[in-house]
């Protein structure tokens, strides 16, 4: 970490454009092309060493071999560092150089000295000479650049991949409409007729059709579906038409814009598909009977009296 920062803050401005070999080939790193001024391939320690520290000698202004907290802080001034666009100011700058000065000071002296200094860009270099041959050679930093980019390309898949869990890009949907499609297209030719779609409707009866609308309302329901993606009206739906209707779909979707679509995006969407289907239904179900009207109460007929009926003979002796 410590030479990480000395590097960085240390370095001088780079002007040198990278350096390549050929189509294909790993670029040199600036600073390779600025010390090897004779164009040998190859950088020598002390080269590399005196370049690094150029910075150094800059920034010791008394030239006692050291640098002061206060000589180190015009590491946050130009030309070393200025202001950019979305970036820390002078201050920020200041307080992120004093806490790299902490870091840097080993001893605790107050002071960077040269050979704390030194330390990581020796120890830099040794990394670059894989041979220990005191050089480093075009070959050697070629292979360590491609490295370098082997795992600064990893990393940033991964970065990217961890952007984007839980959300779906545009390629995502097509892919599951794809898959979808394919499950209808049972005669596998690339194409989805009517009847193949139907399908989608569910059974017309038996027992998977309980607890589920009419049929013929979710029929109904179905081919509003597939004349929406046939768009050439042909009763096909070909691999073109869904990859238009799922971009529609897609871009409908993405309210924010940023290309991918999160869960709250999808869920919004879902609930609007299903208040438009709720709509349709409405209009499709038939209308509710009006209610039959009141029957007037009737008066209940008067109890029959017991006994036997009037006027009929009680019996004989």
């Amino acid at each position: 970490m410590r030479a990480l920062i000395l590097l960085c803050l240390l370095a001088l401005p780079v002007v040198a454009q990278a350096q390549t070999a050929g189509p294909g080939a790993v670029p040199l790193p600036p600073w390779f092309v600025e010390i090897d001024t004779a164009k040998k391939g190859e950088v020598a320690r002390a080269d590399f060493l005196k370049y690094r520290m150029k910075s150094f000698d800059d920034l010791d202004a008394d030239k006692d071999g050291k640098i002061s907290l206060e000589e180190f802080l015009k590491l946050a001034e130009p030309p070393y560092s200025s202001d950019q666009p979305g970036g820390p100011n002078l201050e920020e700058r200041r307080n992120r150089i004093r806490a790299a000065f902490q870091s840097l000071d080993l001893n605790s002296s107050g002071f960077i000295e040269r050979a704390e200094a030194e330390a990581p860009i020796q120890s830099e270099f040794n990394q670059y000479d894989t041979d220990r041959d005191n050089k480093i050679t075009e070959p050697e930093i070629r292979l360590i650049m491609q490295r370098l980019q082997q795992r600064q390309m990893a990393e940033r898949q991964q970065a990217e991949a961890e952007r984007r869990k839980g959300l779906m890009a545009l390629n995502d949907l097509i892919d599951m409409q794809m898959r979808d499609a394919d499950k209808l297209d049972k005669n596998n030719d690339g194409k989805i007729s009517q009847q193949e779609y139907l399908v989608a409707a569910g059974p017309a009866d038996g027992p998977q059709s309980q607890n589920q609308l009419p049929y013929e309302i979710r029929k109904k329901l179905v081919l509003i579906k597939f004349n929406e993606i046939d768009t050439n009206k042909d009763g096909i739906i070909e691999r073109p038409e869904l990859t238009a209707y799922s971009v529609k779909e897609f871009l409908e979707t993405d309210t924010n814009k940023d290309r991918f679509l999160d869960q709250e995006e999808i869920k919004k969407f879902q609930e609007a598909e299903a208040a438009k289907t709720q709509e349709l239904i409405k209009k499709m179900l038939p209308p509710p009977a009006p209610p039959r009207p009141a029957q007037p109460q009737q008066r209940a007929p008067a109890p029959a009296p017991s006994g036997p009926p009037t006027g009929l003979p009680q019996g004989t002796r």
